[in-house]
């Protein structure tokens, strides 16, 4: 028998997370310039809606970007994504990664903005279950991570510890995220 770690100066990560969910776009984009990281996951998001779409500089000049971290306020105020069924983080009061999985499973492609690599956007492709257990220190997350243009396992415990806008005291959302069908 395995001995559980004991908890008792900080908060175990718990999720209702039954069964593995994925839903990958059908092209995953690389970011083209060192901050474009965003722009990168909302085309490859788009992919799987739209199969002609914008350029990365055609999205830069249409919206007149600037280089600097997009959150999905900002998204969401230039109207990037206005053809497109979107659900913002900005718009969320509070979002747990269950709910995540559920907008997944219901068939949105999903980007997550965290504290990797400061204010940095990856596509999220799955989250991997394993033996029917809903344990975050377990569970696995498979991302595309338009910087490197490779994909990322992480367990679910490390993204949570990280999923946290790093402009949160500003813009008031915490657990950054867009997602799109």
């Amino acid at each position: 028998m395995i001995n559980e770690r004991k908890f008792e100066l900080f908060q175990k990560n718990k999720t209702n997370i039954k069964k593995s969910v994925c839903n990958c776009p059908p092209d995953l984009f690389k970011q083209e310039r060192d901050w474009t990281c965003s722009i990168a996951c909302i085309r490859s998001l788009i992919s799987g809606v739209k199969s002609d779409w914008k350029s990365e500089d055609e999205i830069i000049d249409n919206y007149a970007l600037t280089p600097q971290p997009y959150f999905s306020r900002d998204i969401k105020r230039l109207n990037i994504l206005k053809d497109f069924d979107v659900i913002y983080g900005c718009d969320q009061k509070s979002i747990t990664f269950d709910i995540i999985a559920q907008y997944m499973e219901n068939g949105y492609y999903i980007m997550l903005e965290s504290m990797i690599n400061y204010s940095h956007w990856m596509v999220l492709l799955g989250c991997f279950v394993f033996n029917g257990d809903s344990d975050p220190e377990t569970d696995t997350l498979v991302f595309f991570d338009p910087y490197y243009n490779s994909l990322k396992a992480m367990l679910l415990d490390e993204f949570i510890n990280v999923w946290e806008d790093a402009n949160s005291e500003e813009n008031k959302v915490f657990k950054d995220f867009i997602a799109v069908k």
